[in-house]
């Protein structure tokens, strides 16, 4: 099965995108960015239906800044099976900071799921990260070295996901030496039923105050971001560079986004982004929730919840989602008080190859 996929070519642009149609009409989800141009289109691939991080929706300009340099070599990271002007899936890799960290993902024509094998599928997409990663670095000793220079084989982390309850995925991903490492849980509140921060204001910690991100914050928003994530597992931080793209993409929003400011510093800030698919009109995604960790301990991220729910309530939203990592189990609770209940559950799962 693997000899039927073949890296992208830009002839395959309208068989691609029906692929993706068809697999969003058939499974209800908007897996495609729009096509407002035609050599944007591939850029699609990197909009899979479940992301972390609450990516649904992502804008192009964000995939540009998540591609970095790999931006020209978008056609090499996909792959599709093509049978004549119809593609029936498409493979994809996304080199996740480094050539030694990938995410593998993969869409299927809902008609041909029984004929597109999931080892095929898979294995094409190690194949290929294998090919690609082999171009980086190699490790000599303690050091990285150019490509070309001899040395002991460097290994490359591989990810994938699937849905929890898809025994199909769990049990391909396991032939290929896949390991489940952790799962994150998306939930949703209707903010119609939900609590408000009226009731809560006296519960911020004395000497904070809340209010939404102002033009100028971005210093110390990106400190406050940092700083929370810090101990985060896989790591999440923000550069000038990088917050400055997405501060002005069209998913952030001043007057749904929540800092709380401590005598000039952030010591937490609440980040909501609305949904950018037509579909999913009045949806907001909880993007970013953090406390600095000098600040924890004290209510502080339910204060900010709160504060950012009652800030989309008043601009018209009338649902937000968030994802919740299995490692923070300890939020469920408090989820549950606010009014969100889970939707559905990713699985990530994990491998090293050899390069």
């Amino acid at each position: 099965m693997t000899g039927r996929f073949r890296e992208y070519r830009h002839r395959d642009l309208p068989a691609l995108g029906g692929l993706f149609a068809r697999a969003d009409a058939h499974d209800g989800a908007a897996r495609a960015l729009a096509p407002d141009a035609a050599d944007e289109l591939p850029l699609f691939a990197f909009a899979p239906r479940y992301p972390l991080g609450l990516e649904r929706g992502l804008t192009r300009e964000e995939v540009r800044s998540r591609l970095g340099s790999r931006l020209s070599e978008v056609e090499r990271l996909v792959l599709v099976a093509a049978e004549r002007a119809a593609v029936d899936a498409c493979v994809t890799v996304f080199p996740a900071g480094s050539e030694t960290s990938w995410m593998l993902d993969w869409v299927v024509d809902p008609g041909k799921r029984e004929a597109v094998a999931l080892d095929g599928i898979v294995q094409s997409g190690l194949n290929r990260i294998q090919h690609l990663a082999s171009k980086g670095t190699r490790r000599v000793g303690d050091d990285a070295a150019p490509s070309g220079m001899r040395g002991a084989p460097a290994t490359c982390r591989v990810e994938a996901r699937g849905l929890r309850e898809d025994g199909e995925v769990m049990a391909g991903l396991g032939r290929a030496g896949f390991q489940a490492v952790r799962t994150f849980v998306i939930m949703a509140c209707e903010l119609g039923r939900a609590p408000t921060a009226f009731g809560s204001r006296g519960a911020v910690p004395e000497g904070i105050s809340l209010r939404t991100y102002r033009s100028g914050d971005a210093p110390a928003w990106i400190a406050a971001v940092n700083a929370s994530f810090s101990d985060h597992w896989g790591g999440f931080s923000y550069s000038d560079e990088s917050w400055a793209r997405h501060a002005n993409s069209p998913r952030f929003r001043e007057e749904i986004s929540v800092v709380a400011e401590a005598g000039g510093v952030f010591a937490g800030i609440c980040h909501c982004a609305p949904s950018l698919n037509p579909k999913e009109k009045g949806l907001a995604h909880l993007h970013i929730l953090g406390v600095h960790p000098d600040f924890r301990r004290r209510g502080l991220g339910t204060c900010l919840m709160l504060e950012a729910m009652d800030r989309l309530r008043e601009n018209g939203f009338k649902r937000v989602e968030l994802d919740m990592d299995s490692l923070n189990a300890k939020a469920l609770p408090i989820y549950e008080q606010l009014g969100f209940r889970e939707q559905e559950a990713i699985t990530m799962y994990r491998r090293e190859i050899a390069v």
